[in-house]
């Protein structure tokens, strides 16, 4: 709110991903409070309406709407951009928020490991899909929530080549922690990537920090986590203060026109030298793309 303090967003249009609880919820409501259109992309659309009165009844002229957005399925993907399209409504500010935590080993529909595809693959689609808009919207900006965690891990082979055993392992293979460090990692490299071809379009990217080990529904797929969470709950951030730095690279207008970067605590800083890496974000990018088209062929865009 102290970002936000002054600042009137009548007339922008925001999407966020996973903004029915958490950083996501707290990000919505604080765009909502200030005049923006904000739609909350959920998984699940009765926890998404849930969260859309509770904003409303904070104040009752925010514009606010739930839609079904399941990463875990690129078919849902597909139909959550058709359906918001068919609005005909621009589109400022999208913030790539949801995420899971540490689940246990399964495949999405398509055939992925789950982690993979709803933190990094899900949304590299989404917003393929939703690029033209953005691009017409211009000024526009995506925000990224990736994680420190993305520093204590790679997705390189020995050779210095993309692993993609690493990015969506067997269940053999699979470590929920490292599965989602990894993740976090390709949410910075595709952020960076995405800067890099659409800036010149007017649409920059960031990633962002949000905060340590925040007490969310994240922790809940195993005791050793919930144990983790609460004796950490001390040290860490408050939703709202988590919120701040997705809000800050949203909105403010310091950053105007200005993408490829990582922040925490709403301050600028260098990721891994992995996540800075040229070479591994351009592979990635073509990665996911192969990916999506080997998954929907024609359908893909």
């Amino acid at each position: 709110m102290e970002i936000l303090q002054g600042r009137d967003l009548s007339g922008k249009v925001v999407i966020i991903t996973g903004a029915n609880s958490g950083i996501g919820f707290e990000t919505a409501k604080s765009l909502a409070l200030h005049g923006a259109c904000v739609i909350l992309a959920c998984r699940s659309l009765a926890r998404g309406n849930d969260a859309v009165q509770r904003i409303l009844g904070e104040w009752h002229k925010a514009k606010v709407e739930a839609m079904t957005l399941d990463l875990a399925s690129l078919q849902s993907v597909q139909h959550f951009a058709e359906a918001f399209k068919s609005k005909n409504l621009p589109l400022h500010i999208l913030v790539c928020n949801a995420a899971v935590f540490s689940p246990p080993w399964s495949l999405t529909e398509d055939g992925l490991e789950s982690t993979f595809q709803v933190n990094h693959l899900g949304h590299f689609y989404l917003v393929q899909l939703l690029e033209d808009v953005l691009c017409q919207s211009a000024p526009a900006r995506v925000v990224v929530v990736s994680s420190e965690s993305h520093r204590f891990t790679e997705i390189k082979d020995s050779s210095g080549k993309l692993d993609f055993s690493l990015l969506s392992p067997s269940k053999k293979e699979y470590w929920a922690m490292l599965a989602y460090n990894r993740s976090k990692l390709c949410n910075i490299l595709f952020s960076n990537e995405l800067n890099r071809r659409l800036s010149p379009h007017g649409v920059t990217s960031n990633s962002v920090h949000p905060g340590n080990m925040i007490y969310s529904s994240l922790h809940r797929n195993w005791w050793v986590y919930t144990l983790l969470f609460t004796l950490a709950r001390p040290f860490t951030k408050s939703m709202q203060q988590g919120a701040a730095t997705t809000v800050y690279c949203a909105v403010a207008a310091e950053l105007e026109g200005l993408g490829g970067m990582y922040f925490n605590n709403c301050c600028r800083c260098l990721p891994s030298p992995q996540a800075q890496n040229d070479a591994t974000a351009t592979a990635l990018w073509e990665l996911s793309h192969r990916l999506i088209q080997e998954r929907l062929g024609s359908q893909a865009k």
